[in-house]
Order: C-alpha cells, then sequence, then structure tokens
C-alpha cells in the first residue's frame, strides 16, 4: 500500500493541528471547539480522506496515541466521488484498535462505520448531514452520541456494544426510509439512553438485546412513513424500558419484549396515528407495567402479556381507537394486582381472560363506553383476591363479568352502572362480599342483580347469578338475605318463563290458556311457601284452615249436626233412643249428648271441633277424632259443615304436599334456564 507522509497531504491548518495533536491523546481543538457553522472558515475543515488516513495509522510520521483520535469542533469535508455513499468518511470494514472521538463536528456526507470495529465512538454533539451508516458496527466500549444532530437515518442494525449507546439530548431526523434510528438486531452489555431525544422518524429497536435499561425519559418522538414512533418488538433487556414523560406522536411498540424489569410510562404522553394504537406491548413479558398519570390518544395493549409484579394505571387518562378500546389486555397474566385507581377511560377496558394473582382495585374510576357499549369487560376472568368497586368509581356502560372468577367483592351500588342491562353475571362465580361498606343485605343485593336485563342481549333470564349471590351469602352466615334473593329469583325466573309462552306460539297452541294456568299455580305457591324457600310458611297458613273448621264445626256441634261416624253406632239403641221423639231424648238438648250420656256410650271419645278441625285438616296426623264424628248431613248446617268438611280435608292435603314439595325441592327452579 502507497503511503504518504504528511507533507506529501499539503496538510490544512486545522489538519495541521490535527496532526500535532494525534500522537499527544489529547483532543485537537479546532476553531473554539464548538460545532462548525454549514459553511465554515478554511482553518475549521479536515477532508475526510485525511482524517481516515489518520485514524487508520497511514500516514508514518503521525503515529496515533494509544488513546485513539479525538477532534473537537472540525468540519469534516467530503472529498470523495460526488453521489457516492464514501464520498465522507468512510471507514467501512475497518479495524480500529481505540477510541474514535469526533466531537462537535460536522459532516456534510454519511458517516460511515459499517462493519467496522472500534474501541469506543464518540460524538457528542456533532451534527451528520446524511446520517450514520454503522450496520455491523462493533464497539467493544460505548457508541455516545449525546446531544447529537443528524439528518438521516443512524443506522446500527445488527451492531454489537460491549456498553452503552446513549443518545441522550439527540436531535434525529429521518431520511428517506423514514427512519431516525435504527438499531435492529443491535445487542449491547449496557443500556440504550434516549432521554431527551427529539426524533422526526421512526426509533427502530427490533429484537435488540441489551444487559440494562431501555431510557427513553422526556424524549419526543414522532412517526413518519410507518404510523409508529418507537419500535421494539421482540426486545430483549435484563433491565427495565422506561417511557416517563414520554412524548409521542405515533405508537409505541413493545410486542414480545421480554424484560428483567419493569415498563414505567409514569407521566408519558401518547397519541396514535391514523387507525393505529398509543402503545401496543402484547406477548410482553415484564416485572410490572406502570402507567400512573398516562395521556393516551389510541388504544393501550398488553393482550397475552405476563407480568411477574402488577399493572398500575392510577391517574392514567384513556381514550379509544378506533377499535373502541381504551385499555386492551386479554389474556393478560399478572402475578400480582391490577391497580386502576383514578382512571378515566374513554372506550372500552377490556381484561377478557385475564389471570389476576391478587387484587383488581378499581377504585376512584371514571369510565365510559360508546353508546351502548361495554365500559369493563372481564369475560372469563380470573381474579383470585378483591375486585374492588368503591369509593366514588362512575361507570357509564356495561361492566360484564360472564363467566369470571373472582375472589371476593368490595364494592357499592352507587359504584356499578346504573342503567339496567348494563351488568352481566351470567356465570360468574365468586367467594365472598367484604370490606367496610360492602352490602350484604338482601334489598341491596337485589337492586344489584336487578342491574341484569337478560332480554338486552337476546337471552332470557340468568338464574344463576341469583343462585349464586344466595349461595354466598349463606356461606357468610346471612341465611335470611339469601332466601330473599332465591325467592325474588324464583318470582322474576316464573314471570320470565310466562313471557316466553305468550312469545312462542308454535310451542304453545292456546298461549294465554297456559299462560294463565302457570300465572294461578305461581301465586299459589308463592303465596303459600313461597315457591318452597319457606315450606313451613305452608304450616302458617295451615291456621287459617284450622280456626276456620274449628268454628264450622263447633257450630254444627251447636246445632246438633254432628253424628258418630261408626255405622254400629249409628244403628244402636243408645244413639236410636236419643234421636228426636226417642225413649232416652227426652231430658237432652241433644242426640249427641243424649247418646254421650248413655252408660253404653261413657268410653266413646267426646267431640271437640278444634281436635276435629285439626284432625281432618292434617293428613300425617291421627288424632282418633274424625274416625268417630262426621257432621250429620240430615240436617241442614250439617249438610252445610259436611261440604266444607270435603274442602277442610283438601286445604289440608294440598298444603302439606306444598310443604313436602318445598322441602324436597321439587318446585324450585334451581339450576334451570
Amino acid at each position: 500500500m502507497h503511503t504518504r507522509r504528511l507533507h506529501d497531504w499539503n496538510p490544512l491548518p486545522a489538519e495541521r493541528k490535527l496532526a500535532e495533536r494525534v500522537g499527544t491523546g489529547l483532543t485537537a481543538v479546532i476553531g473554539d471547539g464548538t460545532l462548525p457553522p454549514e459553511n465554515p472558515p478554511e482553518d475549521r475543515k479536515i477532508r475526510a480522506s485525511f482524517l481516515r488516513a489518520l485514524i487508520l495509522n497511514q500516514i508514518p510520521d503521525c503515529p496515533v496515541h494509544e488513546k485513539g483520535v479525538r477532534v473537537a469542533g472540525a468540519f469534516v469535508q467530503g472529498d470523495g466521488y460526488e453521489q457516492d455513499e464514501t464520498r465522507g468518511l468512510d471507514l467501512e470494514g475497518c479495524d480500529v484498535p481505540y477510541n474514535l472521538a469526533l466531537v462537535a463536528c460536522r459532516f456534510s456526507n454519511l458517516l460511515l462505520l459499517r462493519s467496522t470495529s472500534l474501541r469506543n465512538l464518540y460524538l457528542h454533539g456533532s451534527s451528520l448531514g446524511a446520517g450514520l451508516g454503522g450496520d455491523q458496527l462493533k464497539v467493544k466500549g460505548s457508541v455516545l452520541l449525546r446531544g447529537l444532530v443528524a439528518q438521516g437515518a443512524v443506522r446500527l442494525l445488527g451492531a454489537k456494544l460491549g456498553a452503552d449507546l446513549d443518545c441522550n439530548g439527540a436531535r434525529l431526523t429521518a431520511g428517506a426510509d423514514g427512519h431516525a434510528l435504527a438499531a435492529d438486531r443491535l445487542e449491547a452489555t449496557g443500556g440504550v439512553f434516549l432521554r431527551e431525544l427529539v426524533a422526526q422518524g421512526a426509533i427502530r429497536l427490533l429484537g435488540a438485546t441489551l444487559g440494562g435499561n431501555l431510557d427513553c425519559k422526556g424524549a419526543r418522538l414522532t412517526a413518519e412513513k410507518e404510523g409508529s414512533a418507537l419500535q421494539a418488538d421482540d426486545l430483549k433487556a435484563h433491565g427495565s424500558v422506561f417511557l416517563r414523560e414520554l412524548v409521542a406522536q405515533g405508537e409505541v411498540r413493545l410486542v414480545g419484549a421480554k424484560l428483567g424489569g419493569v415498563v414505567d410510562c409514569e407521566g408519558a404522553r401518547l397519541t396514535a396515528v391514523a387507525d393505529g394504537n398509543a402503545l401496543q406491548a402484547d406477548e410482553l413479558e415484564a416485572k410490572g407495567i406502570f402507567l400512573r398519570g398516562l395521556i393516551a390518544q389510541g388504544a393501550v395493549r398488553f393482550s397475552g402479556a405476563k407480568l411477574g409484579g402488577n399493572l398500575v394505571c392510577d391517574g392514567a387518562r384513556l381514550t379509544a381507537g378506533k377499535n373502541g378500546k381504551a385499555l386492551q389486555a386479554d389474556d393478560l397474566d399478572v402475578k400480582g394486582s391490577v391497580l386502576l385507581p383514578g382512571l378515566v377511560a374513554q372506550g372500552e377496558v377490556w381484561l377478557v381472560g385475564a389471570n389476576v394473582g391478587q387484587d383488581l382495585a378499581c377504585t376512584g374510576m371514571r369510565l365510559t363506553a360508546d353508546a351502548g357499549g361495554t365500559a369493563l369487560q372481564l369475560q372469563s376472568a380470573r381474579v383470585a383476591g378483591g375486585f374492588l368497586l368503591r369509593d366514588g368509581t362512575k361507570i357509564s356502560g356495561g361492566v360484564d363479568l360472564t363467566g369470571g372468577e373472582i375472589g371476593l367483592f368490595a364494592d357499592n351500588l352507587a359504584s356499578w352502572p346504573q342503567r339496567k342491562g348494563d351488568l352481566l353475571l351470567d356465570r360468574c362465580r365468586y367467594g365472598a362480599f367484604s370490606g367496610l361498606g360492602t352490602p350484604v343485605d338482601a334489598a341491596s343485593r337485589i337492586a344489584w342483580l336487578s342491574l341484569q336485563d337478560g332480554r338486552r342481549w337476546g337471552a332470557d333470564f340468568w338464574p344463576q347469578p341469583w343462585e349464586e349471590c344466595a349461595r354466598v351469602l349463606r356461606e357468610m352466615g346471612h341465611g335470611a338475605a339469601a332466601r330473599d334473593i332465591l325467592i325474588e329469583k324464583e318470582k322474576r325466573q316464573r314471570a320470565s318463563q310466562r313471557a316466553r309462552v305468550l312469545r312462542d306460539v308454535e310451542s304453545y297452541g292456546s298461549p294465554r290458556f297456559v299462560w294463565f294456568w302457570m300465572w294461578l299455580w305461581d301465586m299459589i305457591i308463592a303465596g303459600t311457601v313461597r315457591y318452597g324457600r319457606m315450606p313451613l310458611l305452608a304450616v302458617v297458613w295451615l291456621l287459617l284452615p284450622l280456626t276456620l273448621g274449628f268454628g264450622v264445626f263447633w257450630a254444627a256441634q251447636a246445632q246438633d249436626a254432628i253424628k258418630p261416624n261408626l255405622p254400629q253406632i249409628q244403628r244402636a239403641p243408645e244413639w236410636i233412643d236419643c234421636a228426636e221423639g226417642g225413649t232416652r231424648a227426652a231430658t237432652h238438648v241433644s242426640q249427641s249428648s243424649c247418646f254421650l250420656a248413655q252408660p253404653e256410650a261413657r268410653a266413646y271419645p267426646r267431640f271437640n271441633a278444634l281436635v276435629y278441625s285439626a284432625d281432618t285438616l292434617i293428613p300425617v296426623v291421627s288424632l282418633e277424632m274424625q274416625a268417630y264424628w262426621i257432621p250429620d248431613d240430615r240436617k241442614r248446617y250439617g249438610a252445610f259443615a259436611r261440604g266444607y268438611l270435603w274442602v277442610h280435608i283438601a286445604l289440608g292435603w294440598a298444603l302439606s304436599l306444598l310443604a313436602v314439595a318445598g322441602f324436597s325441592g321439587l318446585i324450585k327452579t334451581d339450576n334451570t334456564k
């Protein structure tokens, strides 16, 4: 290789100064050491070819110090072929065994470091007029781009760094491909720092592997062609992703990222463009997610994410994108809690199939769904701890807990949606009602369950939520409240069944006739045994015919309209002779009193109207009164009493059978649709 000594280069003033310093390890300060203007004076210019030869130690009389080449304030002037990417400083494929520090330098052409090997790269405060081509760059230490200004993409695809990529305070403007920073498949033992970065174009870290954090605190990112401001899909980082106070116009993507730490979006401002999302982190794996104070215009997505800690959204302000979802976290798996206190969401909060290891805290929330939509979607969700819905929470829209499993509810009625039909609890199971102020009385829980309306969703009455609530209250020791809820459930379920009869003309030939008999039966069992939920109430109802029967049979006895019920007695002389006009009747007021006064009737049971009423009324009890006496239908009042006796017996059988059916559950409608 032909070598040129220093004098062969006819060095410019700035080049001569650099040549004098390059062997000392000190920084060659050109001019005042600050960033030169776009049209600099001659004493600030260094030719790209000269700088390359110096860096590669190709000028024998200008050996490079082991610390490397250090320049500040130079204008690096491209002197290669016009329109060629190698016109500027071209170190492609070169092995540079020391540091390269080009601080506050202006490059009018592409800085080409493709497949270059370095110890450290310092470009603090420099300006790249055509960007940086650093694909497959290998740096044993760090790449420091603090305060860098770049017009054109900074490309570090597949780069391998032994420490950090530091772009704090940089100002990056995308090139033709729409990327401001392209660092796909970057491998860095340290972290990537983008604090206070301002980028017009996408920041790409697809498939990057970091030993530390991705820190974007205070960055200002604006998407270009692809609609994404930050793309870090499949990122692997031992540390965390910090998006605190980030302002992004365009989607922030962390799809499939695997982190050793957390995602922290505290105070960020994220705005989707077109029909995109504000933040998309589906299939994310991290220790936790913090969205405190986040303001997002567009969906925030964590579908299928797995968190070792908590999802914290307190004080966030979320507005749904085109898909109507403000927070979408279906199939989310959280070992800790989902904490949404103070969340304000315009659109659906979607937690379908989520698995929460501890609590779901929704205190103080404000959720507003689109007209007729669902504000909080928890279908098939599992919450091992408590579902806290209280402390001023206001929900405008539906809350869907269909098929959910909840450890316990700590709620108040005012925090649930207030429009009938906005609550869905079908097949939802839970363990208890707990917490100060959480209602466990029947009236409050009936009002809660009444917020459901299956007809709004094309279904009939849902009995399971009522039975579940009753089960929970019973296990908590509130048996009376549980019973009242089941009675109300029976009333509504039977009303729904009657309404279905009127609608279904094909199945019921005369629906109004069938409806009437169903209504009559329902009224009977409602009034007597409360649909089988209070079977002992039939005993109370028995007191009415018992008392009425006592009056009827006492009056029959008073009018001598009661006679022995045994045929042999009715044919005996002691009864016949006591009849009116008989030989023994003269001194007695009635035939029965005469009969009982005879010596032959001393062992015959005396008639007692109350005992007789009970004996004929209660079929399962024999008081041996009905067998001996019966109303005498030959007499006018006796005929009436005899007719009433059949009604009396029928009432006894009916009420007794209702009590038995209630005890056995035959007239209940548990576990039916």
